[in-house]
């Protein structure tokens, strides 16, 4: 039997709950879940859950999901060795068909059969459907090819905000064409961003495998729990390869008028729930100003 301290402690999270449950319910949120969170049965049973409780309280959700651990799985396989520019993969025609295969065809029907039996009502997804995104092939930072690697142009969000109207979750694999039907691989972190802004949401936010956003990569003690917009694109060039993609689709995305984004330890259970619910939260967040 619980007891009364117990109980009172469970009331206690709720009351701090319900002041976010007001400010969010009605609100969109955008959640880029990273492959590592899905190669991990358990921690992905926890991620549906949790966000099926989002839903439950009225937040309107978008998903969007990278697979990087599992696209370079399959390289591998193939006898593909995986190679990287400043965090984006370089992306042949064949390993292109590698990157569709392992999004499209295993972890987005995946995610989709576990967020739906976590109670939502996903919609499986990828920027090919319904001229959901448009691309230009784009270089490294350096202009480095990178092959049939893409940057977002276009966001048509009519078609994700048919489906939030119709109470449904859609669930978002990046890739997507150019403007000749070219399919191109996407960073999910930036495509999570481009989407973000065009659609207008409260909140942005990453479950990736770092605790957030470090001053100074590699030492622990440098965590950043909150800063500025002004703050992250001065710190942008001296990032690590992995984290520049998404604090540069965090500075796209606020500066199109997302409200605020969290960068967050998806291999911390409950970790969304801790930081869209409590006063304390985890990770880093970033505010317009």
């Amino acid at each position: 039997m619980t007891s009364r301290v117990e109980a009172l402690g469970k009331a206690g999270v709720l009351t701090e709950a319900l002041p976010y449950i007001r400010t969010y319910r009605g609100q969109t949120v955008v959640v880029k879940i990273g492959g590592q969170a899905l190669d991990d049965p358990r921690l992905a049973a926890v991620v549906a859950d949790d966000l099926a409780l989002l839903a439950l309280v009225g937040i309107k959700l978008v998903v969007v999901h990278g697979g990087g651990p599992q696209v370079s799985a399959a390289m591998a396989q193939a006898g593909i060795e995986p190679a990287f520019v400043a965090g984006l993969r370089v992306t042949d025609a064949e390993s292109m068909e590698i990157v569709r295969r392992v999004l499209i065809g295993s972890i987005n029907s995946d995610l989709v059969a576990r967020l739906n039996a976590a109670g939502l009502s996903g919609v499986g997804l990828s920027g090919v459907d319904g001229g959901l995104l448009e691309v230009e092939t784009t270089l490294g930072p350096g202009g480095e090819e990178l092959g049939l690697v893409g940057k977002v142009t276009a966001v048509d969000r009519s078609l994700v905000e048919s489906l939030l109207a119709d109470d449904r979750t859609p669930v978002i694999a990046t890739v997507a064409p150019d403007a000749s039907g070219v399919v191109h691989n996407v960073n999910a972190d930036a495509a999570a961003g481009a989407i973000a802004a065009a659609i207008g949401a409260a909140k942005l936010v990453y479950l990736t495998n770092v605790e957030g956003l470090y001053s100074d990569f590699g030492d622990t003690d440098s965590l950043v729990s909150e800063l500025k917009l002004a703050d992250l694109e001065g710190m942008l060039s001296g990032l690590s390869a992995g984290m520049r993609p998404k604090a540069a689709s965090v500075v796209h995305a606020l500066g199109a008028g997302v409200g605020k984004a969290h960068i967050l330890d998806g291999r911390v259970e409950h970790a969304l729930l801790l930081e869209v619910f409590t006063d304390e939260g985890i990770g880093t967040q970033v505010l317009p100003c």
